[in-house]
């Protein structure tokens, strides 16, 4: 197997970690813009934070270390921050100044983007877009088409909304949680 990228000597330490700047052994092609060999990308601590296989790529100023790992077709860019646990996959990006840390997922098509923050076990998925400062944390699943933007706060539960709704203000999403938590009781009954 044809490794896609090495660690390069370019190394720095960020919040007490080293991480070292990758280099591509071969062309990468990204959603966004193809890598060529030779071509650098971001920062990672160790191997195992980057998968070896398929178009996974760390670009631009971004770090993943710790126990994180990126793999599939999975980007971390920009000056985003991927660490301690996390896991990011399938066609999944996150970049902007964007952190993930502790035991969140995020895959599938998802996107966490601008500011916005990541923690705890968290499961971001499907379409999802979190951007701006919104932050999402505890044990929550954001998924299908949802959209968090601007200083929304997810802390607990379940949200997936179709691509027409977007959560930019915690006073529609907190209805709409109440909406769907009264029909999930109501069911019940």
């Amino acid at each position: 197997m044809v490794k896609n990228y090495e660690i390069t000597n370019d190394c720095k330490t960020v919040e007490g970690v080293k991480v070292c700047r990758i280099k591509a052994l071969k062309d990468i092609n990204t959603m966004f813009n193809r890598v060529s060999k030779g071509g650098l990308g971001g920062f990672i601590e160790k191997e195992s934070n980057l998968s070896q296989e398929g178009e996974a790529w760390v670009g631009d100023e971004a770090v993943v270390s710790g126990n994180a790992h990126v793999s599939g077709n999975a980007k971390v860019r920009h000056y985003a921050r991927v660490k301690d646990n996390v896991v990011v996959f399938g066609d999944a990006e996150v970049d902007g100044n964007a952190v993930v840390r502790e035991h969140a997922i995020i895959e599938g098509n998802a996107h966490v983007s601008g500011n916005a923050v990541v923690f705890g076990k968290s499961w971001v998925s499907g379409n999802a877009l979190v951007k701006d400062n919104a932050v999402v944390e505890g044990t929550t699943k954001v998924e299908c088409n949802t959209r968090l933007s601007d200083s929304v706060k997810l802390s607990s539960g379940k949200v997936c909304a179709s691509e027409d709704i977007e959560f930019d203000s915690q006073e529609k999403l907190d209805n709409y949680l109440k909406s769907y938590t009264h029909l999930v009781e109501k069911l019940k009954r």
